[in-house]
């Protein structure tokens, strides 16, 4: 019989003065994606317009702000802004002929690019970033049958979605910067 020890790390504060835990996450989005790291890899039969019919009249944007986002803050401010993302969102969606839930990396590049277009890159990536939680929760939700992340394969393929992801890396470094030197 086998018997499996869980060994937790030394803390921060065990290890000795001056020592710090520090952020380990890749800044390439292809780390970040799973086995499929371009749309092209992904099979026919896992491919999310394959469960067009199941999405049909479902607002599932809904569903993610109400069970998650909108959690996130507490204003009224807070949620206007998650439900102005959501609307344009799902504007350019239905506008492009496919449900919200079920984009491909095509899709978010060309929101990207329009994005980038007729807004600062700042205001941009606040948008990008609700669409990237939205499709991060479809992916971890159980109830929907999402096996790859379109919004990271269009980063990984560069264009407007790549220069909305190094908006992230700089915004993400400027508080690491922070972080450090307190």
């Amino acid at each position: 019989m086998s018997v499996f020890i869980c060994r937790r790390r030394a803390s921060a504060a065990s290890k000795g003065a001056g020592s710090q835990m520090t952020r380990t996450k890749s800044t390439d989005p292809l780390d970040r994606l799973g086995v499929y790291k371009h749309f092209e890899e992904v099979p026919q039969h896992h491919r999310l317009c394959r469960n067009t019919a199941d999405y049909a009249g479902r607002d599932v944007w809904d569903e993610f702000c109400t069970e998650h986002e909108y959690q996130q803050g507490s204003s009224d401010h807070f949620q206007r802004d998650v439900d102005r993302v959501g609307d344009h969102w799902c504007r350019h969606m239905d506008a492009r002929g496919r449900h919200h839930a079920l984009a491909q990396p095509e899709d978010v590049e060309t929101w990207c690019d329009r994005l980038i277009t007729n807004k600062t890159l700042s205001t941009s990536y606040n948008y990008w970033v609700r669409i990237k939680r939205f499709y991060d929760w479809l992916v971890w939700h159980t109830d929907h049958p999402h096996r790859y992340d379109p919004v990271l394969m269009a980063v990984a393929e560069g264009g407007a979605a790549g220069e909305i992801w190094e908006q992230k890396l700089q915004k993400w470094s400027k508080v690491r910067g922070r972080a450090t030197n307190e």
